[in-house]
Order: structure tokens, then C-alpha cells, then sequence
């Protein structure tokens, strides 16, 4: 059942009702190597009843859900990664489904964790209303069983002493920014960083073509509050206008466990700048090519369900060379078993 949900996302669908229209319009062969089940009368495969496809996304569990798919992306990362000592990095962040609020109740949020370099969610997990993302971030790396040599970026929420110490505990890497107003930062402000970040505002630098917007500047803290450092780095953002008119000057403290020899300062503004893949390259796409935020489905499970399906069906096109997935989509629709090859059903 959830495979032919899977595929018919993976063609595009943006709906249940398209969803359920892909799985009625299913032929024989695609019916069969899903899973679906023989008439006992006809011998013929029949598709689901799309009540019983609405009922079954809704009722199964969604942490169940969440970590069969983490594993399977996760065992993947052998394939991608096949010497050992080369970092990984990755990308935490969360988004909220906005089309599952109603009145009187807030909208839907996840959490998720993604390769930065190949555009793959790893691992997702639903953030309780109760609660917030930090809480959710050590159940959601729990999905994944190696973090050795994974490099973490996170925005500041996630800038916390415990995700440090569980990071560490891990044989993880990590690189986060932080605010002026936290613990972290205060070595980096003797060491002469602070003053640097605080002109930054009234800077306007000269317009220089050729000149990298990153340039991380580095100091070794004497003592820090902030456990496992490593690093301290700067990191200047200058934005221009196309006629290289100076609009904005920004400065970013950072902290980071990685060592200067497998971190310098262009690796390190490489992987803060990793940090927008999960936005550019999911959460986006999500929105804007597989129609998340428009979709309305609220009941029970099926918004967590259907926002992890989409996320893979991302994965599963990039893999098969798509960087414009609206472009894999259509490739999809294009045969009914094109869905299957890009999730490796065929046999």
C-alpha cells in the first residue's frame, strides 16, 4: 500500500486525490511488483480502495515510518561514502507543514537531517506542539546509526551544550553559529572577534568582484564555556546589488569541534554555507514543486506520512541524476514504471 503511495508521489502527485487517481489508473504489472493484492475471482491485481489508501496513510504509525526510512537512506551512505575517513556533512533543520493548521490548532512541524553535499534526507522525526526542535534533535540522529566523522551544521537554535556533548559522545563533528548574547561567545569577544562583528554594521566596504563573500577568520579561545572546541571563526557576508553597490555587511561568530588540519577556513565557510541546502533543496521543493504547503491533508498520521514520502521521492530523482526534480516528476508520469525504477522496485 504505502509503496503505491510512494510512487505515485514520486510522479508528481500533490493530493490524495491525485495519489489516489495514480494508484486507480496503476497498470497490472505496476500493481504487481507493489504489492497489490490478486482478485481471488479474476486472478487480476486489484488497487486499493482509495478509502482504504486515505485509512492506511492515516492510521499507521509515523515513527515506524520515519525509521524504516532512515534506515534504508542510512545503509545507503556506504555506497556514497566509501572511505572511511572522509567527512560527511550534513544539515539539521525543521520545517512546518502550514496546510495542516486549523483553527484553534498549529500547524504540523518537522525536523529533519539531510547529506548537504548530495541533497538526501536522512532522517526525519515530528517536533511535538508542546515542545521545540531541540528536544528533537537527539531522538532524530538516533535514526541514524554511524555518526562517526559526520560534520553537523544546525542554525543557532541548535547552538546548545547538550547536542555538543551528544555530538562528541557520537564521534561527530560539529559547526554552529552563535548569538552575541550566548555563553559561547564570550572567549571569542576577549579574543577581539566581538568588536569585529559589532562594526560590521557600519561598514560599507568597497565593491571587489573577484573577492569571495566568505572569508572566516579564525582565534583559539583560552577557556570556553562551550565543550570540545576546536575553532572559533568569523564569517563576513558583504551583499551587493548587480552594479556592485554595497546593500548589506554581516558578521557571524561560530564554534566548531573540527581541527584546523581537517577544517581550515575555506572548508569551514563551505560547511556553513551547507547549512541552506535542506532549504534550497527540500523543504522548496517540497513547497513548491510537490504542493506541501497546499496540500490539506490533516488527519491523524498522513501529514508526517506523506511529508517523509515526499522528502525520498526528492532523494530517489537526484539520485537518478534530476537537479530540477519538477523535471523528474514529469519523467515519471511519462510510464508508469519510470516511478519504479527511480525507486529501485523493478525486477
Amino acid at each position: 500500500m504505502l509503496a503505491l503511495v510512494q510512487a505515485a508521489i514520486v510522479s508528481g502527485a500533490v493530493s490524495s486525490a491525485a495519489i489516489r487517481h495514480w494508484i486507480a489508473r496503476a497498470p497490472q504489472e505496476v500493481l504487481a511488483q507493489l504489492g497489490a493484492q490478486r482478485d481471488r475471482r479474476t486472478g487480476l491485481f486489484q488497487s486499493p480502495h482509495p478509502d482504504t489508501v486515505c485509512r492506511t496513510i492515516a492510521q499507521v504509525n509515523a515513527a515506524y515510518v520515519d525509521a524504516a526510512y532512515a534506515m534504508h537512506r542510512t545503509g545507503q551512505l556506504r555506497e556514497l561514502y566509501d572511505d572511511p575517513d572522509e567527512l560527511i556533512p550534513m544539515t539539521v533543520d525543521g520545517k512546518t507543514q502550514r496546510g495542516t493548521a486549523i483553527p484553534g490548532t498549529p500547524a504540523r512541524h518537522r525536523l529533519g537531517v539531510q547529506l548537504a553535499d548530495d541533497a538526501l534526507m536522512v532522517a526525519t522525526i515530528d517536533v511535538s506542539s508542546k515542545s521545540n526542535e531541540i528536544t528533537a534533535f537527539a531522538p532524530l540522529l538516533d535514526q541514524i546509526g554511524c555518526l562517526k566523522n559526520v560534520v553537523i551544521s544546525a542554525d543557532r537554535l541548535h547552538t546548545q551544550r547538550e547536542h555538543a556533548r551528544y555530538l562528541h559522545r557520537r564521534e561527530a563533528f560539529y559547526v554552529f553559529p552563535v548569538g552575541g548574547n550566548q555563553g559561547p561567545v564570550r572567549p571569542a569577544r576577549r579574543s577581539g572577534l566581538e568588536g569585529r562583528a559589532d562594526r560590521m554594521d557600519h561598514l560599507r566596504p568597497r565593491p571587489r568582484p573577484h573577492r569571495d563573500p566568505h572569508h572566516p577568520g579564525h582565534a583559539r579561545p583560552a577557556t570556553t564555556r562551550f565543550l570540545h572546541i576546536k575553532q572559533v571563526f568569523l564569517l563576513e557576508r558583504h551583499v551587493y546589488d548587480l552594479r556592485w553597490k554595497p546593500l548589506s555587511n554581516v558578521a557571524v561568530l561560530g564554534v566548531t569541534n573540527l581541527p584546523a588540519t581537517l577544517a581550515g577556513p575555506r572548508r569551514l565557510a563551505d560547511l556553513v554555507r551547507s547549512e541552506w541546502s535542506i532549504e534550497n533543496k527540500d523543504h522548496y521543493v517540497r513547497d513548491v514543486t510537490l504542493g506541501e504547503d497546499r496540500c490539506r491533508v490533516r488527519t491523524a498520521s498522513a501529514p508526517s506520512i506523506l511529508a517523509t514520502m515526499r522528502s525520498y521521492a526528492i532523494g530517489a530523482l537526484r539520485l537518478l541524476g534530476f537537479t530540477n526534480i519538477a523535471d523528474g516528476t514529469r519523467w515519471a508520469r511519462d510510464d508508469f514504471h519510470n516511478p519504479l525504477i527511480a525507486l529501485s522496485l523493478t525486477m
